[in-house]
């Protein structure tokens, strides 16, 4: 398939990246990055698109940190030894082809000034030197024993308890058992060896996908299950009964347990998490991490991005980070990390049972709702600044969305960037007649504002 002229990063459905689109990012990347750290997954096709970055990037006269095969993680902690990182991937569809997430420094995500940066130059055309000049590449081996290492001095004071962990033979394979097992979890790991041909299973909560894991739980009592994606990012949790968790309700332990000072999460997060973080929801549990300062916790809210949380975090230096089901922790990199996760639910589940816990939130009644605007984006958030604040003063903004906190529950309005004549809201709260009330309301505003006037 012939390409378009914009660099492309990932595949998709349509359009498959190609080793040519792997040499030219790399000459692109070379003109700004004089050292990049590269490592890849276990995806058929990334080897050869690595080899491919590297030929880019190599003759452009950058020098190449090859980590060979990591999980994301250890790739986004180990990019602090160059300028950046390039992490060859493809984990989010089983037959496409591998492509290149862009990693800065600190670990986090390259934002789109950046990506506009090297379509720019790629458009113009890279300079090449001439071979005296070209870029060395140094094999490095030791990018997982040093993530390791820091992910266990963070953990080594509280011990682990019981768990059955599924690595689906992915790269996590080489992090989450050893750091588990050094901080004394009692661990039965399954498919704990990198297989390139292995079709991992889904992280689903469909009953054919948690049939096995649930089986596996609820063999071991007292234990809790955690399957993970393959490159260590993203996993589902499993109580002690085998039954699945979403992602929210692990965020909400993993705040219970860690009591950070400050967090950052998507504007469409649930406001049971608002709720745990401020005090609403008040759960006892066992843990040795001191409650903060009240007047120093801040929960912070961005639009809904990888980018949006990983500024909100720096920024603010917040502990712990939220989006898309991924978990960021302060003291890593800003890559999601279900290794480090799967460390502190180890840690929690070893003096508090999940099921138990989770059985104390509150029920939370949420209704969906699309509005069609009679006007412009601009004239329709316009006229939200002008009428929102009516409804409540607790408002945040941030690139076509809007949070507002309510005294029972809130809601969140997001502008469409597909379709330029629709907004969604998705109202939520505890009482089902205080739902009502508050759709009311909605209903109201939207009527002031859909039509720009």
């Amino acid at each position: 398939m012939e390409h378009s002229d914009r660099l492309l990063l990932r595949s998709s459905s349509s359009e498959d990246t190609t080793p040519e689109m792997g040499i030219r990012i790399g000459q692109a990347l070379a003109v700004d990055y004089k050292t990049v750290v590269v490592g890849m997954d276990l995806v058929k096709s990334s080897p050869m698109m690595k080899a491919a970055l590297i030929s880019g990037l190599v003759s452009a006269g950058a020098n190449v940190i090859d980590l060979d095969i990591v999980s994301e993680p250890v790739a986004a902690y180990a990019a602090r030894m160059g300028d950046c990182c390039v992490y060859v991937t493809e984990f989010r569809q089983y037959d496409l082809v591998s492509g290149f997430l862009l990693i800065n420094r600190d670990g986090s995500f390259f934002g789109k000034d950046q990506i506009r940066r090297l379509e720019l130059l790629d458009q113009q055309g890279v300079e090449l030197p001439d071979y005296k000049s070209i870029g060395n590449i140094k094999p490095y081996y030791n990018a997982t024993r040093h993530y390791n290492d820091n992910l266990y001095n963070m953990s080594k004071d509280i011990p682990g308890g019981s768990m059955v962990l599924n690595c689906n033979c992915g790269t996590a394979t080489d992090s989450a058992p050893q750091v588990l097992n050094a901080i004394g979890t009692d661990i039965i790991s399954i498919n704990a060896q990198k297989d390139r041909n292995f079709i991992t299973s889904s992280l689903s909560v469909k009953e054919a996908d948690i049939r096995h894991m649930k089986a596996l739980v609820e063999a071991n009592p007292g234990s809790v299950g955690i399957s993970m994606n393959r490159i260590g990012t993203l996993m589902r949790v499993f109580d002690e009964n085998g039954d699945p968790l979403t992602d929210e309700q692990v965020l909400a332990l993993l705040i219970l347990y860690t009591k950070p000072e400050k967090i950052a999460v998507t504007m469409d997060v649930s406001w049971l998490i608002s709720d745990i973080f401020k005090g609403k929801v008040n759960i006892p549990i066992n843990t040795p991490h001191p409650m903060p300062d009240a007047e120093k916790m801040k929960l912070i809210v961005t639009a809904p991005s990888s980018w949006g949380i990983h500024k909100a975090q720096v920024d603010n230096g917040a502990e712990l980070g939220f989006y898309d089901g991924g978990f960021v922790f302060k003291g890593g990199s800003y890559s999601p990390d279900a290794i480090h996760a799967a460390v502190v639910l180890s840690q929690f589940s070893s003096t508090n049972n999940i099921r138990d816990v989770l059985d104390q939130f509150p029920e939370y009644f949420t209704e969906n709702r699309t509005y069609k605007l009679s006007c412009s984006q601009t004239d329709f958030s316009r006229m939200m600044d002008q009428n929102v604040t009516e409804v409540s003063p607790a408002v945040e903004y941030d690139k076509g969305c809007w949070r507002v906190d309510m005294p029972e529950g809130g809601f969140f309005l997001k502008l469409d960037p597909e379709q330029e004549d629709s907004v969604s809201v998705t109202a939520e709260s505890t009482d089902k007649l205080y739902l009502v009330g508050l759709l009311e309301i909605i209903d109201t505003l939207m009527d002031k504002c859909v039509s720009g006037q």
